[in-house]
């Protein structure tokens, strides 16, 4: 996907999560389902009870807040490009000794730089990849985030199965809805236009289904250490993926 549209669908996001934050964050108050098992499976590889603890796309910090309750001395740094998210976060507080917050956006800057010499026992990205436009960045954001594990840290991924379930599918809209204007033939199989809600303001999702980003995840040679499905009324809306890098790229 060419720089251009790459930027446009970033700010239709940024637009919307910017003039929604409020909204959006009572919707996402709770935590997923999915991540009990997260949690069983952090417990069961031995995550340290102080683990550094990278969230990107933290929206208002629910997922730190969630592995805080069992590890309160755990070092949160949340990173989102929505200020105005962030500022929820902040204020909701629970989320260990000092928490970290790095504002960044994913499309335009170099999430490397970002994160320098910082590295993580755990990284999640949930919630986020159907946001980055194009399969090139999506493949390099996941890359850049195995390069700052710590020795023995993990990453864990989510991609929303949104397609797969008709009550989205059916809200998708057209492209000529779209503000600031795209070019839809510059688009990616899989990119879509989706009213957030009952309709009331539209954001870029890529759907990203679990085998497109399991063979991403090969490319960069990682070693699964689970995966499941879970959250939503079907209790299979999301897939879930933990990996660590491969021994042999260590």
């Amino acid at each position: 996907m060419d720089d251009t549209t790459a930027r446009q669908l970033a700010d239709i996001n940024a637009a919307f999560y910017a003039s929604r934050a409020a909204d959006f964050s009572a919707t996402r108050e709770g935590p997923w389902p999915g991540w009990r098992r997260l949690h069983e499976l952090l417990d069961r590889e031995g995550l340290p009870s102080a683990a550094r603890v990278l969230d990107v796309g933290c929206g208002n910090g629910r997922l730190g807040r969630f592995l805080a309750e069992a590890r309160p001395s755990l070092r949160y740094t949340g990173l989102d490009r929505c200020r105005e998210l962030v500022a929820i976060a902040r204020a909701a507080g629970g989320l260990g000794a000092e928490p970290e917050f790095l504002e960044a956006d994913l499309v335009g800057d170099d999430p490397a730089t970002t994160l320098g010499a910082r590295r993580f026992d755990l990284i999640a990205c949930f919630g986020l990849l159907h946001h980055v436009p194009g399969r090139a960045r999506r493949q390099a954001l996941l890359a850049t985030l195995l390069a700052h594990l710590a020795p023995g840290g993990m990453l864990a991924v989510t991609c929303w199965r949104l397609v797969s379930f008709a009550r989205f599918r059916d809200k998708i809209a057209p492209w000529h809805e779209a503000q600031p204007p795209v070019d839809s033939t510059r688009l990616e199989a899989g990119d879509h236009l989706l009213p957030f809600g009952d309709g009331d303001g539209l954001r870029y999702v890529h759907f990203a289904d679990e085998d497109e980003t399991a063979e991403l995840l090969d490319e960069l040679r990682v070693e699964r250490v689970a995966s499941w499905r879970a959250d939503g009324q079907s209790d299979e809306l999301n897939q879930y993926f933990l990996v660590r890098p491969a021994r042999d790229r260590r």
